[in-house]
């Protein structure tokens, strides 16, 4: 390849690459601008024969920032790669960016590429998750404290009546109390996952199962997989179906639990099922068709799924019962 053909791909590269890339010449640690690409011009939103020839750092660098600059200048002139978040200037306002500065030589004089990609919207995104963060969990707080409190007075001074009374308003007050831990359930399985680990399907199916099932209840684990996900939360995503099916299937039900495809799992029974109509309507909050039932269980087992980003739909298992199909699961085989 002759030169003349590598600075024509260079060349392309620069004017096509979709951040922005401003190309300086240092001098006395000062980045001047020599030219600009055509994303840092619709981005940063300023004239380029305005900003060509003059300091990069006049231009975009706020003035809390000055110090921060001439840190990326000094080690640029000395020949060292820079990187960092940093927030920046535009003729709109400020805006964050993920900086990298790239120096080089050229004719014995000193270079450099300034690249910016513009995570604005992604910090907003973190800030806005924070603060529904925060909200829920004062929400908790509420209910934990200032209603549970209330709630266990209750119940003490609902000993104190005659045993008929007494025993309605401590079915009432348990119910409410099981509303209470539901809610704080939904509450903390709502939050973003953050951070997954490898789970083997089997040995947590096997866990969960122990925790909720009858002893004449049965469980087949179909699949020796590993899936990607938050431990504690997809537990309570099968205990919430596992109970769901035994409340629905009876004491003998039987639960199959596998995978259909490389992104897909379900949990299916031999209960009476979910009607055509009620498929979408299960995972609403408050719906069921138990007297005592909260109608959360479902609804939390969405609210997992969300949090993973995973799909959860219902339909008829091969046995006429319920099946519940999970899609969008980071599967893999079992070393």
């Amino acid at each position: 390849m002759t030169n003349s053909e590598s600075v024509n791909r260079f060349q392309n590269l620069f004017e096509l690459i979709g951040d922005p890339v401003v190309e300086f010449e240092l001098i006395d640690e000062e980045p001047i601008v020599r030219t600009l690409n055509p994303a840092f011009i619709e981005v940063f939103g300023y004239n380029p024969d305005q900003i060509k020839g003059e300091s990069l750092n006049e231009f975009i660098v706020p003035s809390e920032a000055d110090d921060e600059a001439a840190r990326f200048d000094k080690r640029t002139s000395k020949g060292k790669y820079n990187s960092g978040v940093v927030t920046r200037l535009t003729a709109d306002g400020p805006r964050d960016f993920l900086y990298r500065g790239i120096p080089y030589e050229r004719d014995n004089r000193e270079f450099g590429f300034a690249i910016y990609t513009d995570i604005t919207e992604r910090n907003k995104r973190k800030e806005k998750l924070k603060r529904q963060k925060q909200r829920f969990e004062k929400f908790a707080e509420i209910i934990s404290h200032d209603i549970r409190n209330p709630l266990n007075v209750a119940k003490g001074r609902a000993e104190m009546l005659d045993q008929e009374h007494a025993d309605v308003i401590a079915r009432n007050l348990d119910r409410i109390e099981d509303i209470i831990d539901d809610v704080l359930t939904v509450v903390w399985t709502g939050q973003p996952v953050e951070a997954t680990e490898p789970t083997e399907l089997y040995v947590i199916a096997e866990q969960c199962w122990d925790h909720v099932a009858s002893s004449t209840a049965s469980l087949s684990v179909e699949d020796e997989t590993v899936i990607q996900a938050d431990p504690d939360r997809f537990k309570q995503l099968l205990e919430n179906l596992f109970r769901n099916a035994i409340e629905h299937g009876g004491e003998n039900a039987t639960v199959r639990i596998g995978t259909v495809a490389p992104d897909q799992l379900f949990i299916a029974d031999d209960g009476p099922g979910i009607p055509d109509d009620a498929r979408e309507q299960v995972f609403n909050r408050g719906y069921s068709t138990a007297t005592d039932g909260t109608g959360l269980g479902l609804s939390i087992v969405e609210t997992i799924c969300d949090a993973h980003g995973w799909t959860v739909t219902a339909t008829a298992s091969e046995r006429g019962g319920a099946r519940f199909e999970i899609t969008n699961v980071d599967i893999g085989e079992k070393n």
